[in-house]
């Protein structure tokens, strides 16, 4: 008992060194504002939901028919008509210009195709400068388009049936499953956590470490009584109290803001949460015994946090990178943190499910930590 007294004291003075230093420097304030302003930032501006595209309308034959598909777009939250003209020559102005995102072109004889029962073609052209926006803008128009012959030709199929009775067909019930809004905020905003906790706990510790080494206070703090590992708890533990409530923070923005679910056990969350954060912490404590300035440790951890943003699935789907960097993936810590944090968001996955992702995190970490703590008693000796 009276070794885990001796132990625990100087760590509740570093401790407390830590927060006094945190409130001094205004990081507290910091910490708590940020994760709530990344987390509205990402839910609102770091979306995939396409709306309200800028479309021109190319209405060559200007029937009936071709308007009537025109009106189609005139009516969808998808499309904005910036321009109704019959002249093919000005989408490449319209296109080029950024005044129109994408073009739909009516022929001359669409009418007349639909009148004689032949296949009337509608040509859909897309500006391909932004590949995303513009594969999910054509799919749009492609699905329009399709709603659209369905009704022309509804008439005819219902005659054809008076004669040859009931025809086969195949219909499709879509449902989509955990997110069914296909709200993009759903997926971006839970993982806005991983990215808070890298910087909190990551950044923030390496360049915490590195001021004292920079201001002298480690090699007085070496010639007192305290041990490496002392210091180091006193350093880390703030910053793991900081984490879990900014993930508390995160979690509540999550529900009155983007009213995203949550079917999952909190409790799950924060524990497996931790081994995150242990993980982040290990790897800033491993950059401070690297690093002699707080700009080599902040130009150190960005190196490392990028990586961790790219190629964790946060924002772009690992299954979509080529097979090399797919592998490289399993080295990066954050992508089992989003799988988890995901899951068990918007699935309500138990730790069972979760149980690889949580080894993994828990293996790394272990490396990780102690690689850190024999650095830096190393750096400290």
């Amino acid at each position: 008992m009276g070794t885990l007294k001796e132990f625990l004291v100087p760590v509740g003075h570093m401790m407390k060194k830590e927060f006094i230093e945190m409130r001094r420097s205004k990081l507290v304030i910091m910490l708590i504002i940020a994760p709530i302003i990344q987390a509205i930032v990402f839910g609102y501006v770091a979306t995939t939901d396409i709306t309200h595209v800028p479309t021109m309308i190319c209405d060559e034959d200007s029937s009936s028919q071709s308007r009537a598909l025109s009106d189609k777009f005139l009516n969808s939250e998808y499309f904005d008509i910036v321009d109704l003209t019959r002249n093919p020559q000005t989408i490449q102005g319209e296109l080029g210009s950024n005044r129109a995102k994408v073009c739909i072109r009516i022929p001359n004889d669409f009418e007349k195709r639909i009148k004689r029962g032949e296949t009337a073609v509608v040509q859909i052209i897309g500006d391909g400068t932004d590949s995303n926006s513009a594969t999910q803008t054509m799919s749009r128009a492609q699905l329009i388009i399709m709603a659209f012959s369905n009704n022309i030709f509804a008439d005819k199929i219902t005659s054809m049936r008076s004669v040859v009775g009931t025809l086969p067909s195949v219909s499709m019930e879509e449902r989509v499953w955990y997110n069914p809004e296909l709200a993009s905020a759903n997926v971006m905003v839970p993982g806005v956590i991983g990215l808070i906790l890298t910087i909190v706990t990551l950044v923030i510790m390496s360049l915490s470490i590195v001021r004292e080494k920079e201001s002298g206070n480690i090699e007085q703090m070496v010639v007192t009584p305290i041990t490496p590992l002392q210091i180091i708890a006193g350093k880390v533990i703030p910053y793991i109290a900081i984490g879990l409530a900014d993930i508390v923070l995160v979690v509540v923005v999550c529900g009155l803001i983007f009213k995203t679910p949550f079917v999952g056990s909190f409790l799950l969350l924060m524990v497996l949460s931790f081994l995150m954060i242990m993980v982040n912490l290990g790897m800033g404590i491993l950059i401070s015994t690297v690093s002699a300035t707080q700009q080599q440790a902040m130009f150190s951890s960005i190196f490392i946090m990028m990586p961790n943003i790219l190629l964790s699935g946060f924002m772009f789907p690992i299954k979509n990178m080529p097979v090399v960097l797919q592998w490289l993936t399993y080295l990066i810590p954050m992508r089992y943190y989003m799988v988890i944090i995901r899951g068990i968001f918007l699935k309500g996955l138990g730790f069972m499910e979760l149980l690889p992702q949580s080894a993994a995190l828990f293996v790394y970490g272990v490396i990780v930590f102690t690689a850190a703590i024999r650095a830096f008693r190393k750096t400290a000796g």
